[in-house]
């Protein structure tokens, strides 16, 4: 009862904070908090955090809040990645610079080990040379070795990851196990002992197939999946039980969704299921302390975790208490008696909270977007729509803060926002794309076209291998929402990021007369020249024939359907943004449209970042991109008369 009062109290105040509307800077925000852990002792907690800008890692004792921050920056550039405690006395933070590697560029990823008590700290194990490019890959954290973690990287003369023990305080290595052909990763059972390599190796003509191997319990012996029924190369593997002969994978078995199931390897049959939803595909596990899996994870239309019976009581109580709000467990201390996890909403941002069972309270850490208050959000609606085929396909409408619900949005500017990937998924979750333009004064639609994960395998494969399909389901949920009156006619613009923006550039070529506008980020303009690029690196041939060349005819189907060699046709304004360091769509995607579009003398806007990557994720950068986007809306719609 008291924690339910205390959760009460927490909600009370998280629910007051509303201002008046927040501007555009204020979603070009980063996030207060990246990422944050606890010590294993629970005295302390580690987090990286976005202070006007600036990034930093704190340490704070839970105790004594009041004492002198501990805090180092991190330079400008450096973007960072999850944070660990090691040890009572050492965090580890894995962060990712852009460098120019051999006369290439890209992201160098390491782990930067840090003394807690004097904040003193260094690059755990400095990239070598050419094969320096993630030098982050951390097997096992070895929670019975407080010195060490097991990490797996390579030295200039070969291509294969030896498995590394680390000390988490000088860097000094001694290998383990030497790489082994065809292995990228390593899982270890919860002993700390690696037993299944797995990746792909090279096949004639830059192709690849994949490679699974097992290693026996009772002997140092590799031994490949074919000796194992049911275990296919690409198993998705989730790791091992307490019993070091049973694993635990991703299957479909008859079903088309993805469960988790035991995979006994002493009689080499796949054993108990664990988890099968009907409808959805697992998304991920919770697990304990210990490494046991006690939960499992998959997204409907918000994100669920279901917690096994006879397993933490307490993190039950804690999902109960917050009721519709999404709550994320992050990290526990070694005793399990203080806990962190996130809770936030479709319309509120939330907070990073701690847990104590000792006292039996709740204590707000932080808030996940300080300048971004729930008040001042919209509500986000999930329904289905048909398309033209008859197949139902989910729909997220994010409502302007000034309506209250569905029926009531009637002749309302909207955008519609179909996600990147294209092979992810929206869910009613706080999307701070979708509110930004929501507190403008616009309907925001976000449907699961066919090709979003999380369907089960034949819902994600009509979309890989039909881009076109994707297109439609797309232009069928604009038709829906302008036919159910929800949608303002000649205020409707279609915008998106990654793919989602080239989604936004070919809809408003192909349906010029649904859109008055068109807004594309870091957007794919060239398919062909996409798929092309592939090659140049490894394995690129067999990822470009699954992921873009198998959803088209051939070869003038994919120049059909590139918006840059179908500039000419563009009449509706567009804003076009892209960053100079992008590696998941290269800049010059953003070049060709640009140079296509010089002979056309539609309205175009553009927003060329440099020294940023594809998210945008250097603070300037990216409250650049939402006041840009608030003046071009201005210029072409004019004001929204349902903006807060």
């Amino acid at each position: 009862m008291r924690m339910h009062t205390v959760i009460a109290i927490i909600f009370f105040a998280l629910s007051t904070l509303a201002q008046a509307a927040p501007d555009s800077k204020s979603f070009g925000a980063l996030p207060d908090i990246y990422d944050a852990a606890i010590s294993p002792d629970a005295s302390q907690i580690a987090m990286v955090m976005n202070v006007d800008g600036v990034l930093a890692i704190r340490v704070l004792r839970i105790d004594n809040l009041n004492e002198p921050i501990r805090a180092v920056g991190l330079d400008d550039g450096v973007k960072p990645g999850w944070i660990r405690w090691a040890n009572n006395d050492r965090v580890l933070v894995k962060l990712s610079k852009y460098e120019t590697i051999y006369g290439g560029a890209g992201w160098a990823s390491f782990i930067y080990t840090l003394d807690a008590n004097t904040m003193q700290g260094k690059i755990l194990v400095e990239p070598k040379d050419i094969l320096r490019q993630d030098n982050a890959y951390v097997i096992d954290f070895l929670e019975d070795d407080p010195d060490h973690i097991l990490m797996a990287f390579s030295d200039r003369t070969q291509m294969r990851d030896d498995i590394q023990r680390v000390n988490v305080e000088t860097g000094k290595y001694a290998r383990l196990k030497r790489g082994l052909e065809g292995v990228q990763y390593w899982h270890t059972d919860q002993r700390g002992e690696p037993r299944i390599g797995q990746g792909r190796i090279d096949k004639v003509g830059d192709d690849f197939e994949w490679r699974l191997l097992i290693r026996d319990v009772n002997a140092d012996k590799w031994r490949p999946s074919k000796e194992f029924p049911g275990l296919d190369p690409d198993t998705l593997i989730i790791g091992f039980n307490e019993n070091p002969n049973e694993l635990l994978i991703g299957y479909r078995g008859e079903k088309d969704t993805l469960g988790i199931y035991v995979y006994d390897l002493d009689n080499k049959q796949i054993g108990e299921q664990l988890f099968h939803h009907d409808e959805y595909d697992v998304s991920g596990v919770v697990r304990n302390v210990d490494g046991e899996m006690i939960g499992v994870r998959y997204v409907a239309d918000i994100r669920e975790t279901v917690l096994f019976k006879d397993h933490d009581s307490h993190l039950g109580q804690i999902r109960m208490a917050f009721g519709d709000y999404d709550v994320s467990f992050v990290d526990q201390s070694s005793d399990e008696s203080r806990l962190i996890f996130r809770i936030s909403s479709a319309s509120d941002p939330g907070s990073l909270l701690l847990s104590d069972r000792r006292n039996n309270k709740i204590m707000r850490i932080s808030q996940n977007r300080s300048r971004l208050a729930a008040g001042d959000m919209g509500s986000v609606v999930a329904t289905r729509y048909e398309a033209r085929d008859g197949t139902e396909i989910p729909i997220y409408i994010t409502l302007p803060p000034t309506i209250r619900s569905l029926a009531a949005a009637k002749g309302v500017p909207t955008i519609v926002l179909p996600h990147g990937g294209p092979y992810s998924r929206s869910y009613r979750r706080f999307d701070y794309f979708s509110q930004f333009f929501a507190t403008r004064g616009y309907v925001v639609v976000q449907m699961n076209f066919r090709g979003s994960a999380g369907y089960g395998e034949e819902y994600e494969e009509a979309g890989r291998s039909d881009w076109v399909l994707m297109q439609e389901d797309v232009e069928d949920a604009t038709r829906w929402v302008l036919q159910n009156g929800i949608a303002d006619p000649d205020r409707t613009c279609i915008a998106g990021w990654s793919y989602g923006g080239y989604a936004a550039l070919m809809g408003s070529i192909k349906n010029p007369e649904l859109y008055s506008c068109a807004i594309s980020i870091a957007g794919v303009t060239d398919v062909q020249r996409l798929a092309s690029a592939q090659r140049d690196f490894r394995f690129g041939r067999t990822a470009a024939r699954k992921f873009i060349l198998s959803g088209f005819e051939d070869k003038q189907a994919m120049r059909d359907n590139s918006p840059a060699r179908r500039a000419d046709e563009l009449t509706v304004p567009l804003f076009l943004a892209h960053a100079t360091e992008d590696l998941s769509v290269p800049f010059n995607h953003f070049r060709w449209m640009q140079k296509a579009l010089g002979k056309n003398d539609t309205k175009v806007e553009y927003l060329e970042v440099k020294r940023d990557d594809h998210y945008f994720s250097e603070q300037k950068n990216r409250e650049a991109l939402f006041m840009g986007l608030h003046e071009f809306l201005e210029s072409t719609n004019g004001p929204s008369e349902f903006a807060n």
